[in-house]
């Protein structure tokens, strides 16, 4: 027995050595590779082509994505659209950089948000340097991107995807119907479509026609904006889309004109070296966005114009997405710096909670009494991403944003069938007063719950419709009629008078200086980044806790995480339809 206690005490403390060992060398990677990420700025040289290597995923800023990194086998790379953006604007002044080579592969973005690359890449090429664009393969969006370009490279096997835009709503009702939950809904509008996915199983009438009018309006941009680059008829660019593009011979593809030329990346890539003059392709000084940005010091000023980023989903289950009180406290701060002479406010959102959405107007309208606010949307800006935008001094939208969706809806699920069914609890209640128990979903609501949740949904919806009536200085009578939950492309928008002018964050940034009378100021932007060591712990943090329930629960962490996420999510929603145009 005493040599099974050794023996038994020997393999627990060498599991355990071995843990501190192994946590020890994870530790000294990734202090290496901290180092490797703050290592000295890139120094420009002759011949300098900015590569954009554009794959992965575009996101609104560019951050460290260590753990992403580290499980490589799921590795998804990560573009800042801001990091581009400010890569293309030097790129056009330094005269040690020749041109932009676009290098695309399975490049995932919104439609708005390409816009803005499309646009600074227009600009760049007024410096009379070129832009040079290759895919092996293009899909719709890379395509869209890519005509910009100079000349435009296709691969000799390669295929070109331009079918016209699509969009595929996923509807849950049936599968919360299996796992046993019940979505009690309560809205205002008649295209208020959030909610459609857990009552039915297909669109509406009503949302299939205002999905058909903003798809109509933001392919009508992209055949202008094709047509225009390409030399190409827009009913032609129709006609080609309707032939199923992506399967035909890659020669008609280019005698169509949609490409250029059908090259092998080294054929392309010769191409180049001839645009440089050298005759070795190691002569060409290869620089991505991160490289360029390092080159040049951030402008100093006593005058400052801030760029705060409101992006994803307010107060939702995401730590990633904005937080009411954070984001409020960081407009005050904003508000209080006196060297901040206005504020760009950046808005990617496609809404969220009704409580924080109505927390941020709140914070906007007092930051806009001491300074100017404009605010420049991406992909989204709808719903509660519209409710915080609706003061602003000036608003700007790309054509391609999807924006509006001014209605609220309620959200109280019913879990008691996957609860005391599936899972085997049972739950009991005692309370002194006859509402002392709600919410609650472990039981459906009653009658008279329902009809008290109705009606502060009314009360919310109306409070939403006033404040977009104050904001934009219509009668609310107005706002009633293009409001209802209806989602508008930007340049719909437009015409309705939601917005008040197409363009980007570089025009708003614009705007802003031009109110305040600058002609020399620097860009500070909000939330300040988190450092390479805040995302680290951040993200081991989150990783760590999923684990611990994951070994803790086994396979009932399955129904704990549905749970959970039931229990986090606000009942009461301003926040459009989840939904991907392809």
């Amino acid at each position: 027995m005493k040599n099974f206690f050794k023996t038994t005490f020997a393999c627990v403390l060498g599991v355990f050595i071995a843990g501190i060992l192994l946590f020890w060398l994870f530790f000294s990677s990734i202090v290496g590779l901290a180092t490797f990420s703050t290592s000295p700025s890139y120094t420009l040289k002759e011949n300098t082509i900015l590569r954009l290597k554009l794959e992965g995923i575009l996101t609104e800023r560019a951050k460290d994505d260590l753990l992403n990194i580290i499980n490589s086998n799921e590795y998804t790379p990560k573009t800042g659209l801001d990091e581009i953006l400010k890569a293309i604007h030097i790129a056009k002044w330094d005269k040690h950089i020749s041109g932009i080579y676009l290098d695309i592969s399975n490049f995932s973005s919104g439609y708005a948000s390409i816009e803005e690359i499309r646009n600074a890449l227009a600009d760049f090429k007024k410096s009379g340097k070129f832009v040079i664009a290759y895919a092996d393969m293009y899909t719709q969006k890379e395509y869209y991107l890519a005509t910009t370009a100079d000349k435009l490279f296709m691969n000799t096997f390669g295929m070109l995807d331009f079918r016209g835009l699509s969009a595929t709503p996923i509807f849950y009702k049936n599968m919360l119907d299996k796992i046993g939950v019940e979505m009690q809904v309560f809205r205002v509008g008649t295209y208020k479509s959030a909610v459609e996915p857990y009552l039915t199983t297909q669109m509406s009438e009503a949302n299939r026609k205002q999905t058909e009018s903003y798809l109509q309006s933001i392919w009508e941009t992209l055949l202008s904006d094709v047509a225009k680059n390409r030399q190409i008829e827009k009913y032609k660019l129709n006609i080609y889309a309707d032939s199923l593009v992506a399967l035909q011979e890659p020669e008609w593809i280019e005698k169509a004109g949609f490409i250029d030329s059908l090259v092998y990346r080294p054929e392309a890539e010769s191409f180049l070296m001839q645009l440089c003059g050298v005759e070795n392709i190691n002569d060409i000084n290869w620089a991505s966005p991160t490289d360029i940005v390092s080159t040049v010091k951030d402008r100093k000023s006593k005058d400052r114009i801030a760029i705060a980023y409101a992006v994803g989903d307010i107060d939702g289950i995401s730590s990633n997405g904005i937080k009411s009180d954070k984001f409020v406290r960081t407009l005050q701060e904003i508000q209080n710096d006196e060297t901040v002479k206005g504020v760009v406010l950046r808005v990617n959102s496609p809404g969220g909670s009704a409580f924080g959405s109505e927390q941020i107007w709140n914070a906007v309208e007092q930051l806009k009494r001491v300074k100017p606010v404009a605010v420049s949307m991406g992909d989204y800006a709808a719903s509660g991403g519209y409710y915080l935008s609706c003061g602003a001094n000036r608003i700007f939208a790309n054509p391609t944003t999807l924006t509006g969706s001014i209605g609220i809806f309620g959200l109280v699920p019913n879990a008691q069938e996957l609860l005391t069914e599936k899972i085997g609890l049972a739950f009991d209640e005692v309370k002194t007063n006859k509402y002392g128990a709600f919410p609650s979903i472990e039981r459906p609501m009653t009658t008279s719950e329902k009809q008290k949740m109705q009606t502060y949904i009314n009360r919310g919806y109306a409070l939403f419709v006033k404040r977009c009536a104050q904001g934009r200085k219509m009668p609310v009578s107005k706002i009633e009629k293009i409001a209802e939950g209806r989602v508008w492309s930007g340049k719909e928008a437009l015409n309705i008078g939601l917005i008040d002018e197409l363009g980007d964050m570089h025009e708003a940034t614009e705007w802003i200086a031009e109110k305040c009378n600058l002609t020399d100021y620097e860009i500070v932007e909000y939330p300040k980044k988190k450092s390479f060591y805040e995302e680290l712990i951040s993200e081991l943090r989150g990783g760590i806790s999923e684990t611990l329930s994951q070994l803790i629960l086994g396979e009932k962490y399955h129904y704990h995480k549905i749970i959970k996420q039931i229990r986090q999510i606000d009942p009461v929603q301003a926040q459009m339809e989840n939904i991907e145009i392809e």
